[in-house]
């Protein structure tokens, strides 16, 4: 999850995943961005989904339904705390286990536009062992990124690692060793494109594979699922969350992706609609 800054000086809060899910398995088409009918937030996860799958559920379901989180009455820093409030008590009633089983092993990345202070906000949601309870950590800085704006990430170890590494060769590449120059320099669709090459990367036993997904947030509070053509335009299915539309599937969506130019358009067809324009995503 990254702000991205378009040539405009506009900006945009991009969320983006992998689609597979492992648990003796791998099941590829799976859905891990969620966004909020608030619509000026979303939240997206890693770790284990037998803790993650039922608390997003809960917490997104919770949020729909309570009025002043559905007319964002509540700022994006009290839905953070209410949501909070939903992950540990779903904690406390976890019953009849193990020992150590009671700790959540997934973490959440949430994030949304605070039309209170007026700027985008991100925050790394983990459980914490020594308060026993979940809490909220905000990213305030670049997470040593130089210039290029604030960014959270998570996932398995290896893979976090990785996309650090290749975030950092692509951007020294393009705004010089300092991430700075030119300056005022910001992040555009760099994390975008290396999870892309990840996935690429990956294979079946891997923990990271399926499509790309990505949901944006925009500054006039409202969200959009992104669709993107997977494995690339000429071969692939327009894929939303994860999942391939079906042949008699109809999407009205913002924007898809070329995921190798990362042109975008507006989408108004079937799953095989192959046009893209050549415009900024």
């Amino acid at each position: 999850m990254w702000v991205r800054t378009l040539d405009t000086g506009a900006e945009e809060l991009v969320f983006c995943s992998d689609s597979r899910l492992s648990n003796g398995k791998r099941f590829d088409h799976c859905q891990k961005i969620f966004k909020f009918t608030r619509t000026d937030a979303a939240i997206g996860f890693a770790g284990d989904t037998d803790w993650a799958y039922p608390m997003i559920v809960a917490a997104v379901t919770a949020a729909d339904v309570h009025l002043p989180s559905q007319t964002r009455a509540l700022t994006l820093s009290k839905f953070k705390a209410h949501l909070i409030n939903i992950l540990n008590q779903m904690q406390r009633e976890v019953h009849n286990y193990a020992k150590g089983e009671e700790i959540p092993g997934a973490t959440f990345l949430f994030g949304g536009y605070d039309w209170w202070y007026k700027k985008f906000r991100i925050w790394r949601i983990e459980f914490s062992n020594r308060e026993r309870r979940f809490t909220a950590h905000e990213r305030t800085g670049s997470n040593a990124f130089g210039s290029l704006g604030k960014i959270e990430f998570s996932g398995d170890n290896e893979w976090t690692q990785e996309f650090r590494k290749k975030l950092k060769e692509k951007a020294q590449e393009k705004y010089g060793l300092a991430m700075n120059a030119p300056r005022g320099s910001k992040f555009n669709m760099e994390p975008l494109e290396v999870i892309r090459d990840l996935i690429r990367s990956a294979n079946a036993s891997h923990s990271i594979g399926g499509a790309p997904q990505a949901v944006k947030i925009y500054q006039f509070m409202n969200s959009a699922d992104v669709g993107i053509f997977w494995p690339n335009v000429e071969q692939g299915r327009l894929y939303i969350s994860g999942r391939p539309l079906l042949d008699y599937e109809r999407a009205t969506l913002k924007s898809i992706l070329d995921p190798d130019t990362l042109n975008s358009t507006w989408c108004n067809g079937t799953p095989m609609q192959r046009e893209i324009k050549s415009q900024p995503p």
